[in-house]
């Protein structure tokens, strides 16, 4: 994954820079109008889904009013046939009366509740089961539970624990492939007026249909199913599917639902498509309206929305496009003649001139590579002009040899002398002063080993110690790891220098002068310690910012200035120069630089 992501960038960043500006132009401009686009449609679709939801809500209440409506007529259905008189009269007759009675007494039953059902145009069974035996109802056949029924039980149970006042019963389907029938039943306990004895009971039965009619002018989805539940979450109704009628309803929303009054939400499962669940509740009977929809048919309503926001998308990016194709060609045209230029140039014609129009970057760009260009004639002449100077100058320098050769076999010949009559210290100090000669004008790197660079200290300290005798003493503490390491060439011959010159010679008595070299962490550090005279406070402070300036001409200003400049050319800010000094009690001057471990290691800024 790497090794391919790392391919990518390369060729990305190998490609030419009209597509770098294309590829950067852009997703600049197609990403923010993409998901600009992709939030706005779907806040507008939550909206709509939101929107529509509300809707199917409030005719969900107009339904459940209107089957409060429904329920309220029965019940007062009840309440009619209980308080009529001719049916009072009848329930209360003895079951041994002749079958000529019975008879008369039926067709007067019919009579009366056809009155009552004549008012409306209801699906519903009436029926009025005696104590006396006497079955009148109004559909076509008496059911058997209803003929020999258990006052024990179902709702037969409930009226008489009701007391007269009516109740409702769901009918339970043990069946899911019941797609008709009987729903749900109301009753009550039928009394005489004046004795409260009971007479018998009164159920009517209300048919799936005559509910399902309430509710098939709410605002049903496509794909949608509408339900109507008990308190128990029993379904009594449903469309457009009713294989369900009579069961138990079992989703994962119909615990919300039964503990929640009215509203919608959201509902998804594992493997099912997400849906929304409508419902509202009856402040009469307690039942539940549940209007299930599946998402997918809400979010039709915002699918103009949707076209509209991927057009809108579509046209930005085809414009997004043509703009950031235009506008690279116009940025990398003026940078494309200027790359043609560079390669005529680099044929060795320097007859071109890039024509600047405007005074942007290309436009400097182009300023810059002219005056480039009429550089280059210019070093070119004067570089043929100083061919000639050149050669003399190696004429020259061929016999400024013989100085330094003619300077050895000087140095040589006195130092032969000296052994000969057996004056060894002007023997030492002839080889010392020839060592630190012939090393000063070496050629080669600019970094040596530790050792060498501190050789030749040894070499000037044994000159010094010739010129001052036993006034100067000199000690030289070199870890065994620092002298394998590499440092500059004589950084530290200035700073002993000064350390005797301006530290030691003014000092009465013997002077002693240490040098240090230590790694310490990620640095070697080289300290220069003497014991004479020091350096005064202000003095000790314009040296340190670089603005002292010695009053003698003589000096040739190599010293601690020239040591600074030399280690920031070649370590930059990696480096420590500080001195320290307190009147007659001396001077330390330390240095750190970077640990060098071969001469080609690169320190150099």
């Amino acid at each position: 994954m790497a090794n391919w992501i790392r391919k990518l960038k390369n060729n990305l960043l190998g490609t030419s820079l009209q597509t770098k500006l294309l590829l950067a132009v852009l997703p600049l401009a197609i990403i923010p109008l993409a998901v600009l686009g992709t939030f706005s449609y779907h806040k507008s679709a939550q909206v709509v889904q939101q929107q529509v939801c509300q809707t199917i809500l409030e005719s969900l209440s107009q339904v459940n009013y209107s089957l409060d409506y429904f329920v309220k007529d029965i019940e007062q259905l009840t309440m009619y046939i209980y308080s009529s008189r001719d049916i009072q009269d009848v329930l209360s007759k003895s079951a041994d009366r002749s079958l000529a009675e019975k008879h008369q007494d039926k067709q007067k039953v019919g009579e009366v509740l056809d009155t009552f059902l004549g008012f409306k145009n209801w699906d519903i069974s009436i029926y009025l089961l005696g104590e006396n035996g006497d079955r009148y109802f109004t559909g076509d056949l008496l059911p058997g539970a209803y003929d020999d029924y258990n006052a024990s039980w179902g709702l037969f149970r409930k009226m008489r624990l009701a007391g007269g006042n009516v109740v409702w019963d769901t009918h339970y389907s043990m069946k899911k492939t019941d797609d008709f029938g009987i729903v749900l039943s109301s009753g009550r306990l039928l009394k005489r007026v004046d004795t409260n004895a009971p007479l018998g009971y009164l159920v009517v039965d209300m048919m799936e249909n005559a509910l399902a009619d309430k509710y098939k002018k709410a605002h049903l989805q496509p794909g949608g199913q509408m339900l109507l539940l008990d308190r128990n979450g029993y379904i009594i109704s449903s469309t457009p599917s009713k294989h369900k009628v009579g069961t138990k309803l079992e989703e994962p929303f119909v615990d919300r639902v039964l503990a929640g009054g009215k509203g919608f939400f959201e509902q998804s499962g594992e493997g099912t498509p997400p849906v929304m669940v409508v419902y509202d509740t009856s402040e009469v009977t307690g039942f539940k309206l549940v209007n299930v929809l599946p998402v997918a048919a809400l979010t039709q309503e915002s699918s103009s929305i949707r076209n509209l926001t991927l057009l809108v998308i579509a046209v930005g990016a085809a414009v997004s496009c043509v703009l950031a194709y235009l506008l690279s060609v116009n940025i990398t045209h003026p940078l494309r003649k200027l790359k043609s230029l560079m390669r005529t140039v680099e044929t060795g014609n320097l007859d071109v001139a890039f024509p600047t129009k405007y005074k942007d970057e290309v436009g400097q760009l182009g300023r810059s590579f002219n005056a480039m260009v009429q550089r280059i004639k210019q070093l070119i002449d004067e570089v043929y002009k100083k061919q000639l100077m050149l050669q003399e100058a190696e004429i020259r320098a061929i016999q400024a040899q013989f100085n330094p050769h003619f300077l050895y076999n000087a140095l040589d010949s006195i130092n032969w002398m000296a052994r000969i009559h057996k004056l060894d210290h002007i023997s030492r100090t002839v080889v010392s002063l020839g060592e630190l000669l012939r090393f000063s004008i070496r050629k080669g790197q600019a970094l040596i080993p530790v050792r060498e660079d501190m050789q030749q200290i040894r070499n000037f300290l044994t000159i010094q110690q010739m010129r001052y005798g036993d006034k100067l003493e000199v000690h030289i503490e070199l870890d065994e790891e620092v002298e394998r390491l590499y440092t500059l060439k004589l950084m530290l011959q200035p700073i002993v220098e000064n350390a005797i010159t301006h530290g030691l010679e003014m000092k009465r008595g013997l002077g002693r002068l240490l040098i240090t070299g230590k790694v310490v962490g990620e640095r070697v550090r080289f300290e220069v310690r003497d014991d004479g005279v020091g350096i005064p406070q202000e003095k000790l402070e314009r040296i340190t910012s670089g603005q002292f300036v010695s009053a003698d001409e003589r000096k040739t200003g190599i010293g601690l200035e020239n040591v600074k400049k030399r280690l920031q050319l070649y370590f930059g800010d990696r480096y420590v120069l500080s001195l320290a000094s307190q009147p007659q009690q001396g001077t330390t001057t330390i240095i750190e630089i970077p640990i060098i471990r071969t001469p080609g290691e690169d320190t150099h800024v």
